[in-house]
């Protein structure tokens, strides 16, 4: 009887800790982002060719505010570059020009719905599998796969904290199932000591600091003269006007597939971009 009863519990135990759905962990990980501080080494490798990969180095401090400090310590051209990102904007400092370029944030710091519309474009768009749990930097970490569900081929690979919901590592694929990027913390600490003077704008009111600015406002979602969808899932979600000067501007159009995003810009480009565009009647898509 007791040994039954032991044995069931065992077989209970062990469907509890492999039942976590995967879909959870994801939404876990975006309610988190921006909320949980830390300090850690972070490495960016992009395989353009496999033979002789392109890599970064970063050091990077978040004080759980959605505020996130990225010091550059190579490659060498980039050492002594800092970014500070509020989740608004972004101020990307140049010591070597005396430079502070303003551009909008790249972190994607979601509200509850925004998080729900892209968990429901991640079910439409693409399988994903808990793989497993693994031990990486000394923490218990879930281990997923993502799949799309147009190609069946991999697109991402993640890793991430089974506490703190924190990508630990990051594999990207493209189309054809091929790993071409890694961004993946090579240390990490939870617990640091961060001073608020880290995330300062002090160098702003330099007098001597040149400032480049992109100017954003963020428009609705009406009478609008583009697509609403691009194919492999993308949705078209927010719409932004660049303004360059008071007569000069430039529609931004961003679309998500629930993991990546894709920008569409109609008029000008205000800023230059990674990868070469896809031309669209007048349109010049990035993907």
């Amino acid at each position: 009887m007791y040994k039954s009863l032991f044995f069931l519990l065992i077989i209970l135990f062990v469907v509890l800790t492999f039942a976590v759905e995967p879909m959870e962990i994801i939404k876990n990980y975006a309610l988190n982002s921006g909320r949980i501080p830390y300090e850690g080494i972070e490495v960016s490798i992009l395989f353009a060719k496999p033979d002789f990969p392109r890599t970064s180095t970063v050091r990077v401090i978040a004080n759980g505010k959605y505020v996130v400090r990225r010091d550059y310590l190579s490659p060498p051209f980039m050492l002594g570059k800092i970014n500070i990102d509020n989740g608004k904007f972004q101020y990307d400092f140049d010591p070597k020009k005396n430079l502070v370029r303003i551009s909008p944030s790249s972190n994607a710091f979601l509200n509850r719905d925004e998080i729900n519309q892209r968990i429901n474009l991640i079910r439409r768009n693409f399988y994903a599998k808990l793989e497993g749990e693994e031990v990486y930097l000394g923490r218990k970490v879930y281990v997923l796969s993502v799949t799309s569900v147009y190609t069946k081929k991999l697109v991402l690979k993640l890793w991430i904290d089974k506490d703190k919901y924190v990508p630990l590592r990051i594999d990207k694929y493209n189309g054809d199932g091929i790993l071409v990027g890694r961004v993946m913390f090579v240390e990490i600490n939870f617990n640091p000591k961060i001073s608020d003077e880290l995330f300062d704008l002090n160098i702003l009111k330099d007098k001597d600091v040149k400032i480049e600015e992109t100017r954003l406002k963020e428009e609705k979602l009406e009478n609008i003269d583009v697509p609403l969808n691009f194919p492999l899932g993308y949705s078209l979600i927010k719409h932004y006007t660049i303004w360059e000067r008071e007569d000069r501007f430039t529609h931004y159009f961003k679309y998500t597939d629930g993991l990546n995003d894709a920008s569409l810009f109609k008029g000008l480009m205000p800023f230059n971009l990674p990868g070469k565009p896809v031309n669209i009647d007048d349109f010049h898509v990035f993907y």
